[in-house]
C-alpha cells in the first residue's frame, strides 16, 4: 500500500488501487480475505501506507468488516526503496519482534482455503503457484518442498511466488535484510525485494519451504487489465 499505483493513475483511476471496488468489495478487502485463516487464528496486522492517501479511516472500516481485530497503521511521507524496506517500517512498530512475521501485498487475491495458517513451517515459508510469464519471483525446490533458490523476475522454475512471504520472526527478517542488502549490488533495478533475501537464509543453512497453490486459486489484481479481467468473471465463492 506504500507505492504510487502509477499504472492505475495513468489509466484514469482517481483513488489508490486498494480502494477500487470489484464485485462489491474493495481490492483491499479481496487481498485481506486471502488471509482469512490467519485472521481467524488471531493474527495482528500492520498496514504501511502513504500519509497523503489519508487512508486510516478507510483501513479501520475495512478491517472491521473483514474481521481483523488488531490493526496498526504506519503512515510514511516518502516512497521507500522497495517492498523489503516498507516491511521494515511495519516491523519496527511490533510489540513482540520475536513473533512470526508475514508480509503480503495488496493486489492479489488467493482463495483462503489455499493458504491454511497451519501449513506454515520452517524459518521461511513461501506460497507459490504455476504462474505464467516472467513477471514474478520464482523459487526452485526439492520434492519435499525445501527451497534451494529464489530469484526476482528470473524463471528458474514454474513456482511463481504470490507475494506472500513468511518468516519465523521479525527479528530474523531484520537480520536477513541487514545482511543481504549490506551489498548494494543486490538491489534489483534500484529496489529492495523480499524474495531474494531467502537466498541469504538458504546459504546460511536455514530451512525455507515452498507451499504449492493451485493456479485457479490465484487472481492477480496488480494492473488495470487484471482488474478488468476480474470484473468480467464470476467472483470467487467464500
Amino acid at each position: 500500500m506504500a507505492g504510487l499505483g502509477k499504472r492505475f493513475r495513468d489509466a484514469g483511476y482517481d483513488c489508490p488501487k486498494y480502494r477500487i471496488d470489484a464485485h462489491g468489495r474493495t481490492l483491499f478487502a479481496w487481498s485481506m480475505l486471502s488471509l482469512r485463516t490467519f485472521i481467524k487464528a488471531g493474527a495482528k496486522f500492520t498496514f504501511v501506507v502513504r500519509r497523503e492517501d489519508s487512508a486510516s479511516d478507510f483501513i479501520r472500516q475495512e478491517c472491521q468488516a473483514i474481521g481483523i481485530v488488531s490493526a496498526q497503521i504506519v503512515e510514511i511521507d516518502a516512497l521507500t526503496d522497495g517492498q523489503a524496506t516498507s516491511a521494515i517500517l511495519g516491523g519496527e512498530v511490533l510489540d513482540n519482534p520475536d513473533e512470526p512475521f508475514l508480509v503480503y501485498n495488496i493486489d492479489t487475491f488467493v482463495h483462503p482455503d489455499a493458504l491454511p495458517a497451519e501449513a506454515v513451517r520452517g524459518e521461511g515459508w513461501v506460497p507459490c503457484f504455476p504462474g505464467k510469464g516472467d513477471g514474478w519471483s520464482f523459487a526452485a525446490a526439492e520434492p519435499d518442498g525445501r527451497i534451494t533458490d529464489m530469484r526476482e523476475k528470473v524463471r528458474i522454475s514454474q513456482h511463481a511466488t504470490i507475494g506472500l512471504y513468511w518468516f519465523s520472526s521479525y527479528t530474523l527478517y531484520r537480520q536477513v535484510y541487514d545482511d543481504y542488502y549490506s551489498d548494494a549490488s543486490r538491489l534489483e533495478k534500484g529496489e529492495k525485494y523480499i524474495a531474494p533475501m531467502y537466498r541469504q537464509m538458504i546459504q546460511a543453512g536455514r530451512e525455507v519451504f515452498l507451499h504449492e497453490v493451485d493456479y485457479d486459486a490465484v487472481i492477480p489484481l496488480g494492473t488495470p487489465a487484471e482488474v478488468n479481467a476480474f470484473l468480467l468473471r464470476e467472483p470467487p465463492l467464500l
